[in-house]
């Protein structure tokens, strides 16, 4: 039983220590998050949904790297990209 508990306990350990991700990276999922909503049909009802959801999560992603400030330009220089590239898109340019 002790073996289980301290296994355990350096299993959480070790992913919360391991789970910090770039600000390249959560900007990345944020910009497929946002994607992939604004590519469903505008008449589909979960559309706002998924797109309210991208929002939280940029949200989100914002309060994990605001006090960093190289994952803040990291994660906003994704999502100018990515902005970029969907207004492109949407103009079929």
């Amino acid at each position: 039983m002790k073996k289980i508990i301290v296994t355990i306990s350096f299993s959480l350990i070790l992913l919360a220590c391991g789970t910090s991700k770039s600000g390249t990276d959560l900007g990345k999922e944020v910009c497929d998050c946002t994607k992939k909503a604004n590519l469903m049909d505008p008449s589909d009802p979960n559309r706002s949904k998924a797109q309210a959801d991208c929002g939280k999560m940029q949200v989100e992603a914002w309060d994990k790297v605001k006090d960093d400030q190289k994952k803040a330009d990291e994660f906003n220089k994704v999502l100018s990209v990515c902005a970029t590239e969907q207004i492109k898109e949407s103009f079929g340019k």
